[in-house]
């Protein structure tokens, strides 16, 4: 069932367009990765799908068990946002308080009953790893353990949707493993996820699936294979040691059927018309002049190569 939809979404600020003609359907159960350079949107987008900001044309809606049926996100917000937790990408805890004193003060802002708080919070300090640290200043935490912080808070109320801004961002990659793991854990209790990030590497490995904002438009969504695609045997590139013959290996593809050829010193790219048919044009033309390939990669492309081809356009 679709939790979060977006059906023609526009965003302007003073006549400045952010986003354009949004639609995007985020279901139940969901692990949603938002990529985009920074301006592209992606922030404006994350605001959207809490109810932070209102769209200046189209809708977002929220369906869920309690609602039973779509509902317009920002005319009924007062009653959906204890469905929704946002993480942001800067500390939102209060640095002078207890990490149990913050995880508290963020319960009774959801006005949950004190009986029930104080269970959410036993169970939270227990999941996080923080139970030991519960009666430190938040201040005196680790970057790390302020980010599990970060993360506790906006889980207290036990939301249906955790939104999160650069959940990893300024933390070595043990510590990223570590948030990493905590959202999949949190993911498989029933919560779905949105998460905005640079760490396409994570992305990659934790969503299902993923939006690419770009110029103010999402350029493409879903399942991360699909989004792959188009792009699968989009190239290839062949990797040169020294003593290969570069120059004639140049020459011979340049007598092949291809669109373009990027020379990076000891890499060649070869974006190819038909991949098949170029790669056995080029055998035969290497077997002819007695030529040698050190190493031709056809893997399938990675997000963030994906990403930086979208991105350079």
């Amino acid at each position: 069932m679709e939790l979060i939809t977006l059906k023609e979404v526009s965003k302007e600020y003073a006549k400045t367009s952010i986003l354009t003609d949004v639609n995007l359907a985020i279901e139940e159960g969901d692990i949603y990765g938002i990529i985009g350079k920074s301006g592209s949107g992606k922030t404006t987008l994350l605001n959207l799908i809490t109810g932070f900001i209102q769209p200046s044309y189209g809708q977002v809606l929220y369906n869920s068990k309690i609602t039973h049926r779509p509902r317009d996100l920002n005319i009924n917000l007062n009653k959906i946002k204890r469905q929704i937790g946002f993480t942001p990408q800067h500390n939102s805890f209060y640095p002078q308080l207890t990490v149990k004193e913050n995880l508290i003060h963020f319960g009774k802002l959801y006005k949950i009953p004190t009986p029930t708080l104080i269970s959410n919070v036993k169970n939270l300090l227990e999941f996080t790893g923080l139970y030991n640290h519960r009666n430190k200043l938040a201040e005196q935490l680790s970057g790390g353990m302020q980010k599990r912080l970060d993360l506790s808070c906006s889980l207290v109320h036990k939301p249906k949707l955790l939104v999160l801004d650069e959940p990893t961002a300024d933390l070595d990659p043990i510590l990223q493993k570590e948030i990493i793991w905590l959202l999949q854990e949190a993911n498989k209790q029933g919560i779905t996820i949105v998460i905005a990030s640079h760490q396409l590497d994570s992305i990659e490995d934790v969503c299902n699936k993923v939006a690419i904002v770009h110029k103010g438009r999402v350029f493409s969504q879903g399942k991360i294979d699909d989004i792959k695609k188009p792009f699968l045997n989009d190239y290839f590139t062949i990797r040169l040691k020294a003593g290969d013959s570069k120059v004639k290996i140049l020459d011979a593809l340049k007598k092949l059927s291809i669109n373009k050829i990027v020379d990076e010193g000891n890499k060649i790219i070869v974006y190819p018309k038909e991949t098949d048919i170029t790669i056995n044009g080029l055998l035969d033309v290497i077997k002819k002049e007695n030529l040698y390939l050190h190493h031709v990669d056809m893997r399938k492309p990675s997000l963030n190569e994906i990403f930086e081809h979208i991105a350079g356009q």
